[in-house]
């Protein structure tokens, strides 16, 4: 009896440790990257300090990464040989991922979280591009007219305005994925007090993960601050309108 007593527990125990967690497959190239090169998979609990959590090599020009993950998590691909380094954003769930990665901009498909990700980065480039080829023509041709500037003027402020509507609509329909979360940590000033409540308390319980990013935590901090302004704070720009400017300026940066 004893025995099999045993042998249903360490059946049991075989079980659990296959069961936990879905398994995926991170499949990657980087731009310049050459073999031996060290590639790492990991993620920041605060913004700047990255915690390795996998290492592999670049073999044959390309590299990959396994294992198990619960849920979705933000993570990153971090690559040390370059100048800053570069740590390419990927959500981590179970799946086949594919990532390019490059200084230049990275793709990262073959999920629902990074499949989303990537078609609004995708979309938000159309409007970057257009503010950016608006300000170009703008500040280099010297042969423009006054009201030829002034309609390319009003082009980029109706991008710039068009790309916040987007950005908030595609944060109310995705707040309850951890792509909505990631969006609404980095727009939130696009929201008011009585939005940006309503949106954090659409979060569902099962996707709140205290142990990897802190993501809600960051929502609730941000929302604490603007139920209880510190009186000697001054107020934020437009998240939307720094976030395109850098885009802009990193664009105009390559020509």
């Amino acid at each position: 009896m004893m025995k099999k007593i045993l042998s249903i527990f360490t059946l049991l125990v075989a079980l659990v440790s296959c069961s936990g967690g879905s398994k995926y497959t991170i499949n990657g190239t980087i731009n310049g990257a050459i073999d031996g090169d060290t590639v790492l998979l990991g993620y920041s609990l605060d913004g700047s300090d990255f915690i390795t959590e996998q290492k592999t090599t670049i073999e044959g020009g390309k590299f990959q990464f396994s294992g198990k993950v619960d849920g979705s998590k933000i993570y990153y691909i971090g690559y040390n040989y370059t100048e800053p380094p570069i740590y390419s954003l990927l959500f981590l769930e179970g799946g086949n991922i594919t990532t390019e990665v490059s200084p230049e901009g990275s793709i990262t498909t073959g999920t629902p979280a990074n499949d989303l990700n990537a078609k609004i980065e995708k979309d938000l480039l159309e409007y970057v591009n257009t503010i950016y080829d608006c300000q170009i023509q703008i500040y280099e041709d010297t042969t423009l007219s006054d009201t030829t500037k002034a309609r390319l003027s009003l082009l980029a402020m109706e991008a710039q305005r068009d790309a916040s509507l987007y950005i908030k609509e595609v944060i109310n329909d995705n707040i309850t994925s951890i792509v909505g979360m990631f969006l609404l940590v980095q727009y939130a000033d696009l929201f008011d007090n009585d939005e940006l409540s309503r949106l954090v308390g659409s979060i569902p319980e099962e996707i709140i993960d205290r142990d990897n990013n802190c993501i809600y935590d960051i929502l609730c901090e941000i929302k604490s601050e603007r139920e209880n302004p510190h009186p000697s704070e001054d107020s934020t720009d437009n998240q939307v309108e720094s976030a395109l400017e850098q885009a802009i300026n990193e664009t105009m940066s390559k020509e």
